[in-house]
């Protein structure tokens, strides 16, 4: 578990280059950009560390999780289904096995991980992490490869700004995601109570 959070924290620090390019020219657009050279400084770091690789596995991973979790929340629906008696929900568990519902609940979980919207707020939260925390004078020194002091400075901070980063996301899609499950498990229950 520990290594695991260990590789998804270090890629965290990523995001694509043609959604940092996006950002920044949005960002410069809007008016919502602090600094230009900030903003530009972060898009370089972003890109010679090949951020992309990095928004797509913490995206997999957590809809992999998703994915797992879809029997137990289809099963936690019908368990508490106050509209169906015990006798009707054996029937609908044996419907349940037999349509392909598990299935369907399994093939749908965590969608919302793999959205250009996700990827969107991904890189904002990155781009307002790297902000926070690092001078422009900073984020172009850790371009580098870390090799300066404030490459210590960046190792020393990554632990937190990946921590608000995957939070972020986790607080504004998590209760998406067991939403959109409950929803369609109770679709499948309702179809097979008929």
């Amino acid at each position: 578990m520990f290594k695991t959070y260990r590789r998804i924290a270090v890629l965290a620090a990523f995001v694509p280059t043609l959604m940092v390019a996006q950002a920044a020219h949005a960002q410069d657009a809007s008016g919502a950009g602090a600094d230009k050279d900030k903003t530009a400084a972060i898009k370089e770091l972003l890109t010679v560390m090949q951020a992309d690789q990095a928004v797509k596995g913490q995206a997999e991973n957590w809809q992999a999780g998703a994915k797992q979790e879809a029997p137990l929340v289809l099963e936690q629906v019908l368990v508490e289904n106050k509209t169906l008696d015990d006798k009707k929900k054996q029937a609908a568990v044996e419907k349940l096995k037999k349509n392909g519902a598990v299935q369907r609940m399994v093939d749908g979980a965590g969608s919302q991980f793999s959205t250009d919207a996700f990827k969107q707020d991904a890189l904002k939260a990155h781009y307002d992490a790297f902000g926070k925390y690092y001078s422009t004078q900073e984020i172009k020194d850790l371009t580098t490869f870390l090799k300066s002091p404030t490459g210590q400075k960046f190792m020393a901070n990554q632990g937190k700004a990946t921590q608000e980063i995957w939070g972020s996301m986790m607080q504004k899609y998590g209760p998406q995601v067991g939403k959109s499950m409950r929803d369609a498990a109770e679709k499948e229950i309702t179809a097979a109570s008929k």
